[in-house]
């Protein structure tokens, strides 16, 4: 985000950063530190995740740290399985410490959200199964912005960009581009 950041300033006079599921909440940490961004969207962000067995991640990767230390490696469960929606562009099984990771980052996006004034524009699918819509409607709650706007689309899928009804996503997001 830094680099692309730091390419697109000298380019344009306005930037807006936004992403889709982790995107969104690295679109948001970047809106967190840098303060010249025009505006921010996010799209499904990960703030909640669905999965329950995401609760134990943080047990699961200190506990794969442990058996790595103790030289049990066939004690550590290092993959959790994935039903991607899009087998050809996403993963059938993510890493572990690569959840635990994504957790952290929200975590430390959450308490930033307050720092957030630049326009912002949240959007989350009601049937969302990987993200809970209640963490992108906190998300936007704690947003400190006065020009911001959430949208909860109609949609049972998680990857709202790509597929049937995507094009009216990418409406609503060049529509708030424009306006900035």
């Amino acid at each position: 985000m830094d680099a692309g950041y730091a390419l697109i300033s000298t380019l344009c006079q306005k930037v807006v950063a936004g992403g889709f599921s982790n995107g969104a909440g690295l679109a948001l940490e970047l809106a967190g530190r840098v303060k010249d961004l025009a505006g921010v969207f996010a799209i499904s962000p990960p703030m909640q995740l669905k999965d329950l067995s995401a609760r134990f991640v943080p047990a699961v990767d200190a506990w794969n740290k442990l058996m790595k230390k103790v030289k049990l490696e066939g004690a550590r469960k290092t993959f959790v399985e994935n039903r991607p929606e899009n087998p050809h562009i996403n993963y059938f099984r993510n890493p572990v410490a690569g959840v635990h990771q994504l957790e952290k980052l929200m975590d430390y996006i959450s308490s930033r959200l307050e720092t957030i004034d630049i326009p912002a524009l949240v959007l989350q699918a009601e049937g969302d199964p990987v993200v809970n819509p209640d963490g992108s409607r906190l998300v936007f709650k704690k947003l400190a912005s006065q020009d911001k706007t959430y949208i909860l689309l109609n949609f049972n899928r998680h990857g709202i960009i790509l597929g049937e009804g995507s094009q009216h996503v990418h409406r609503i997001i060049t529509d708030f581009v424009k306006r900035l």
